[in-house]
């Protein structure tokens, strides 16, 4: 005699044959994504000499850290072994209640520090402790203000809505890589204008991992399969205008409110007369470099534009000249060393600025 079970029945014990899949598969990958993480940056010359554990550590981290998109800024109180996140928001300590002088370091990942051993090998850290140097008589703040992804848009936002309620005495950009790779036509708007880009930013918020590892293999796949990845040019001048733009608003909120802006241009594979280990070529060639720094150099005319109505404005571009070494990971990021040099070089620049303030 057989038993007759239910379409009703049926449908729930597949719903749940499923939800159990799915959970089995979920624990598989966290495991798996644990012990082999995929961070392909961790393979650079870059990170020779670091131990294993360490590299894993800031792939996990870097895997894990979490920010709102629109608008743009880290989710407060996120503490990880590498990279730990303030209740601002902001990378690395507390704030000081009333420091003598607040500088804030504001770029995008670059200036967070991506791929740095620790909190205190940024550029905003290793910035601060060559001024605390200098300066042992006062109390010396530099905050990291970079964010994953930011561009000029969403800093003057991040300015505006967020790092003026703190009093700054100096702001300090640090950037360009991420405005020349700006779609423009999500310029104005800090948003993803292609539907699948604003699904993977979703997913990368989630804390459903599977989704975040397949992800990462088939984007992995895409850019070993492509010989060379071919930099989109359109829209170039308006891009530098809008770039522009921002910047000479904040800076002349920095004259209405008496806070000193100063504006960096990055320097990236390819920029100043850097001789590129073959390790940094293999970057230039596959990121189309040739295009890309052709398009970069527009910015430096803008940067020339801005110098009359910032604080200061500087060009970086040259800063590894000296370095034959590899320093950059990719076309733009840098290691521990890399933060340093940049630290002290913008530590040189703008100790003639400080100097002047402090005396007043």
């Amino acid at each position: 005699m057989s038993v007759q079970v239910s379409y009703k029945k049926q449908i729930i014990f597949f719903i749940i044959l499923i939800l159990i899949s799915l959970i089995v598969f979920e624990m598989a990958a966290r495991a798996y994504d644990f012990y082999y993480p995929n961070c392909k940056f961790l393979k650079s010359e870059v990170f020779d000499g670091i131990e294993n554990e360490l590299k894993l550590d800031i792939c996990r981290d870097s895997n894990a850290l979490k920010w709102n998109t629109n608008p743009l800024y880290l989710i407060p109180n996120q503490n990880f072994k590498t990279i730990n996140i303030n209740s601002d928001g902001f990378r690395g300590n507390e704030l000081q209640i009333d420091p003598d002088y607040r500088i804030f370091l504001i770029g995008g990942s670059t200036t967070f520090g991506s791929g740095s051993t620790s909190d205190s090998t940024t550029i905003p850290y290793f910035l601060q402790e060559k001024l605390i140097n200098q300066f042992s008589n006062l109390n010396i703040e530099v905050i990291n203000a970079g964010i994953p992804q930011a561009y000029s848009f969403t800093e003057s936002n991040l300015i505006e809505e967020k790092i003026l309620l703190h009093s700054p005495n100096m702001l300090i950009v640090y950037d360009g890589w991420n405005d020349l790779e700006q779609d423009f036509k999500s310029y104005e708007l800090g948003t993803d204008p292609i539907l699948l880009d604003k699904i993977v930013r979703t997913i990368g918020k989630s804390d459903y991992v599977t989704p975040k590892i397949l992800l990462t293999y088939y984007f992995n796949l895409k850019h070993d399969t492509m010989n060379i990845l071919e930099f989109d040019n359109s829209n170039m001048e308006e891009k530098v205008i809008a770039w522009k733009t921002n910047w000479k608003e904040v800076c002349k909120l920095g004259i209405e409110s008496n806070f000193k802006v100063i504006v960096t241009l990055q320097p990236l594979v390819g920029t100043g007369n850097k001789i590129l280990s073959s390790e940094e070529l293999t970057y230039f060639e596959k990121f189309d470099g040739q295009s890309k720094i052709k398009n970069y150099n527009s910015y430096l005319n803008g940067l020339n534009e801005l110098n009359s109505k910032c604080s200061a404005t500087f060009n970086l571009q040259n800063i590894f000249d000296s370095n034959s070494e590899t320093i950059f990971y990719d076309f733009g990021h840098v290691g521990d060393y890399g933060n340093q040099i940049i630290a002290n070089d913008i530590y040189e620049k703008i100790l003639p600025i400080i100097l002047e303030d402090i005396s007043k």
